[in-house]
């Protein structure tokens, strides 16, 4: 496969646009500060950026090289999205949830870009993945995710049943007051703490009695 011609677009095109449309959203909605939104508002706001900035020329995240590929007359870009141009943005949508105050995750990405979650989640899969760089962008966002929640209860500015909740699901955290565990650790089985609490209890029983 022979690589032919292209021209990508630059970072800084779709940081603008980004920007722009996202205080068009503010102010149409009426918004003074989008970090007092709740996620779902949010998660209109990177619909409505990806409806003027994406939606409308779904191209500018493939990749513009194309090659020439054997049995083939007419050049091609293989459908394949232009990572590090994606990579970029995933950086800027990270920043933005940072600066806002907002959950990161792979949902929110895509709200933004017009990229199917479940595509994202192909590029996660070992099994499946096409590219060292697509792989890298799933894991920044899920890497991301636990931190922009662990900061959610760092802040304690809402209620943090529901941020736990996520957190035990799908990294391994556990309930307030009870150090973190990594997930690889499996979790005590019903028969396991019977076990210990018994063990505990004859070996209390066993103590001298402090009275006599």
């Amino acid at each position: 496969m022979e690589k032919v011609t292209g021209t990508d677009p630059t970072i800084e095109v779709f940081e603008n646009d980004i920007d722009l449309y996202l205080h068009m959203f503010q102010e149409e909605q009426n918004i003074e500060d989008l970090r007092k939104v709740p996620q779902s508002v949010w998660n209109g706001c990177l619909k409505y950026i990806c409806r003027n900035v994406f939606k409308p020329h779904p191209e500018v995240l493939k990749q513009h090289s194309t090659y020439n590929i054997s049995n083939n007359n007419i050049p091609t870009n293989c459908n394949m999205y232009n990572y590090s141009i994606v990579s970029d943005i995933a950086d800027y949508y990270i920043y933005l949830c940072q600066i806002y105050n907002k959950e990161v995750s792979i949902i929110g990405f895509s709200n933004l870009t017009g990229i199917d979650n479940e595509t994202i989640n192909i590029w996660g899969n070992d099994n499946n993945k096409l590219s060292s760089s697509a792989f890298g962008i799933y894991k920044k966002l899920c890497t991301m995710r636990e931190e922009s929640l662990s900061n959610k209860l760092a802040d304690g500015k809402q209620n943090p049943v529901g941020v736990i909740a996520i957190l035990n699901k799908h990294y391994g955290w556990n309930m307030p007051g009870v150090s973190r565990e990594t997930t690889s650790k499996q979790q005590m089985s019903l028969e396991d703490i019977k076990g210990k609490l018994a063990e505990l209890s004859q070996n209390s029983a066993q103590l001298p009695d402090s009275n006599q």
